[in-house]
């Protein structure tokens, strides 16, 4: 029986990438089939583990930046980081990395937005296409586990949930430092230095985008109360969110309200929604539990780790970083109780080795970039480049942040 339920896990994955389906929808059908069939559970029973809180969590935080990003706020927290290149070309990669990791690391980020903005400099500026993707992918994925963002939170909610004891904030650090090493060497591997000494012409200084009206800096305060709430006073993040969107949205037109409800991240909480259902009804039916045991008998726990490392990695290269997410902290979460391993170092190498591959053009932010980027380079070329670059990730960072938070 276990095994046949660990085997559904497999076809939350397996499923999506054959069909694009989205991977929340397949984790609920296959619960509600083994739940029903093989565990012989009442419909209560196999959504009991269903995350509520994670919902209003995820809705919350992703409905206020698309409040932010409907007022203009982020276009103008935007504006303002490209300006500081202050016409250096060299600047310009090290500012797409500076904006994504710092929109990252307050919700959702603006990775998007940026795509967008990078295509351009490619097109004006020449810039080499897969150094702007690295920049942008990586600021954004290492700006994600901010205790505050979206991967971060989660990661607190599942740890807190299997018992597992590890420090959100070291976790973050490391996870940055190992981005800021990572970039430094793509940025001179990539042909950056070649950029020393290139010059380019700044906007005018009365655009639209430079005027801080009301309403967003109304928003850059409702920010700003966000971090004192959850830093300083512990109070639930999911829960003042999404009160400091409502106040926003009360200032906001009809239009903008509408949009921004539409432009919460509902195929994200789907997706978390829907495999913490099914990992949380197994992990009831001692399915975890027995997983555990049987990689226990491959070998030590610090072999257990890095497997669990390139795991993440191959999977967040074809598939959701959020549910792979959703399913491996549990099933590491035996090996940290028991004291095997620090939760704080493998929380930190699992969190690099998923973060790194999703410039993959099989994985969501990859994919969005070669579609934006298509109209500019050969998309045939720059498919082989994302494919080749993901091929190198996957056999040097898994291994080496394995090395440096396990290990060592």
């Amino acid at each position: 029986m276990e095994l046949i339920l660990i085997l559904g896990l497999l076809v939350i994955f397996l499923v999506p990438m054959l069909t694009d389906l989205n991977v929340g929808v397949v984790a609920i059908v296959v619960a509600i089939c083994t739940g029903t069939f093989l565990l012989d559970y009442s419909g209560v029973e196999v959504m009991a583990g269903f995350p509520a809180q994670m919902f209003v969590l995820l809705a919350g935080i992703t409905l206020l930046l698309a409040v932010a990003n409907q007022n203009g706020t982020v276009d103008w927290a935007v504006e303002q980081l490209m300006r500081l290149a202050r016409g250096r070309l060299i600047l310009l990669p090290w500012v797409l990395f500076a904006t994504a990791f710092v929109t990252a690391s307050l919700g959702p980020g603006a990775a998007p937005v940026l795509f967008v903005i990078g295509i351009g400099f490619v097109s004006r500026f020449k810039l080499n296409p897969l150094l702007v993707a690295a920049m942008i992918i990586h600021g954004t994925q290492s700006g994600a586990y901010s205790p505050i963002a979206p991967y971060g939170v989660v990661i607190q909610q599942l740890a807190s949930e299997s018992g597992m004891i590890y420090s959100p904030t070291a976790m973050f650090v490391g996870v940055v430092t190992f981005h800021l090493v990572l970039v430094v060497a793509v940025f001179l591997l990539l042909g950056g230095l070649n950029l020393k000494g290139k010059q380019y012409s700044i906007g005018s200084s009365h655009s639209d985008l430079e005027t801080l009206t009301p309403i967003k800096s109304l928003t850059l305060a409702g920010f700003l109360a966000l971090l004192v709430a959850v830093l300083g006073f512990k109070a639930n993040l999911g829960f003042v969110a999404m009160t400091i969107a409502f106040i926003l949205l009360l200032f906001s037109d009809r239009e903008s309200r509408i949009q921004s409800v539409n432009e919460i991240a509902w195929p994200i909480i789907l997706v978390i929604c829907g495999v913490l259902t099914y990992v949380n009804m197994i992990q009831s039916a001692g399915a975890i539990d027995w997983l555990a045991n049987q990689l226990g008998n491959l070998g030590s726990p610090n072999i257990i780790g890095l497997l669990l490392c390139f795991t993440v990695a191959i999977v967040t290269g074809v598939a959701s970083t959020m549910g792979t997410i959703g399913m491996l902290v549990p099933l590491s979460a035996p090996f940290v109780v028991s004291g095997d391993l620090s939760g704080t170092g493998l929380l930190t190498a699992m969190a690099i080795s998923a973060a790194v591959t999703d410039i993959s053009p099989f994985s969501t932010w990859g994919a969005l970039f070669l579609a934006t980027a298509a109209s500019v380079v050969n998309k045939e070329e720059m498919l082989r480049k994302q494919i080749v670059y993901t091929l190198i990730i996957l056999c040097v960072v898994p291994i080496t942040a394995w090395l440096v938070f396990i290990i060592f």
